[in-house]
């Protein structure tokens, strides 16, 4: 005889945003989902203690207090691979995608919604150039003193990802993972049915746009309608340029499938990264399933409701 499905359900938060897992497991397994969802817990919270750039003592933030002194900091294969990603994406998009374009925020504050002085661009300009971030055996550093390393674009998603694996080596082949908007599924329902994921309305974000079905896969979406700046009248989005230091006028919302949540979300963001015709050959190019949502609410992409525009 069959046991019983249960659900196990854990939210908690980090990195800044909400968190969210479903399991669904045998009954007996219960215990075991409870103590799985505390170890998924606590491996975030360490990639957060290790990578976020408002943690003082964070590798991220050893590293750029010591920028522009020549002395690098020992780092461990992990992070060599995840510069080693960010690396490979910022030649693919041709420097739009740069981690080192943090600073830009001295002049955009979105946490605020205030605009500082755009005429500070041409000095902080120089400084956003993943080029000038040094790696060797001996550690990785930042070339210019007044840079910035801030892996805030990708630990999210690499989390994602980690979380899933670590639920699929403790057994549990049936479960969804949300992270602030990132979603991966780990296998099926135990019904063998797929997990449905909704994928919010830009201009009403309380709101669904579109229900996906997932299996075994991740979903990933960047966009700019919870982060902007208005100035009169005019919307900025959060997403900046690294070659201008000005916001992106391009999606409100890109969200793209993809086996790994990484690989989703570097495509989802790079996609906001880029304006009009631009954002679709990338997307295009890419290969993978997308979706999006223009400024004016104008859907594209093979993902997109018969409907396009609302």
């Amino acid at each position: 005889m069959t046991d019983p499905i249960a659900v196990t359900e854990h939210a908690f938060t980090v990195m800044g945003g909400p968190a969210r897992l479903v399991i669904e497991h045998p009954e007996p397994d219960d215990a075991s989902a409870r103590a799985v969802c505390q170890t998924v817990e606590a491996l975030l919270h360490d990639l957060e203690a290790r990578y976020s750039r408002y943690r003082e003592n964070s590798l991220i933030s050893q590293i750029n207090r010591l920028a522009g002194t020549g002395t690098l900091i020992p780092v461990d294969e992990e992070t060599l691979a995840l510069l080693g990603f960010c690396g490979r994406l910022w030649e693919q998009s041709h420097g739009l995608f740069d981690p080192t374009a943090g600073i830009l925020r001295q002049v955009w504050d979105f946490s605020s919604g205030q605009q500082g002085d755009v005429s500070e661009l041409p000095d902080l300009l120089p400084k956003v150039d993943w080029s000038k971030v040094v790696q060797s055996e001996l550690g990785v550093g930042l070339r210019d003193v007044g840079m910035e390393l801030d892996l805030g674009g990708i630990v999210k998603e690499y989390g994602a990802d980690k979380a899933a694996q670590s639920l699929r080596d403790h057994g549990f082949n049936h479960a969804l993972i949300e992270l602030a908007g990132d979603v991966v599924a780990v296998g099926s329902k135990t019904s063998g049915a797929p997990w449905h994921v909704g994928i919010s309305d830009p201009e009403a974000p309380s709101r669904t746009l579109l229900t996906i079905e997932l299996t075994n896969c991740a979903l990933a979406t960047s966009g700019s309608y919870q982060r902007f700046i208005e100035i009169n009248g005019r919307r900025y989005s959060h997403f900046l340029n690294p070659h201008s230091g000005w916001p992106v006028e391009g999606a409100a919302s890109v969200s793209v499938i993809s086996d790994s949540c990484l690989t989703a979300g570097a495509v989802a963001t790079v996609g906001c990264l880029h304006s009009g015709a631009d954002a679709t050959t990338w997307l295009e190019e890419a290969g993978l399933p997308w979706l999006n949502i223009g400024p004016a609410g104008e859907c594209s992409g093979p993902l997109a409701p018969q409907s396009s525009s609302r």
